[in-house]
């Protein structure tokens, strides 16, 4: 009987993931760090989408040049950029509504 592959490695840093099944997929990431948590909601769109969010916000391509470079329509750009912004947003705030409070060093802790 072949074992099934694990979703992403198992950290105990990564385990306050398991509450939300849609933070299973991707690799690992430090929640508190907001490159990382930028890369993973990018990497977590689809590949149409993300392709389109990429060209238009890294190469900085406008809405007809990515619309020729990818065989789509201008409207098609516009409706993949769209979503590629909304489930970007959608998932950081998921992210960091749901990650787990820094520990506090002893020096950092209020007085009580």
């Amino acid at each position: 009987m072949a074992l099934l592959p694990l979703p992403w490695p198992i950290v105990p840093s990564q385990w306050w993931r398991w509450r939300h099944p849609t933070l299973w997929r991707g690799k690992t990431f430090d929640p508190h760090n907001t490159q990382q948590v930028m890369s993973y909601a990018v990497f977590r769109l689809r590949r149409e989408t993300r392709d389109v969010f990429l060209l238009n916000h890294i190469k900085a391509l406008d809405y007809a040049l990515i619309a020729r470079h990818l065989g789509l329509s201008v409207a098609d750009v516009q409706t993949n950029l769209a979503d590629a912004l909304f489930e970007i947003s959608r998932t950081v705030d998921l992210i960091e509504r749901v990650r787990p409070r820094p520990k506090l060093s002893n020096a950092e802790q209020p007085d009580v």
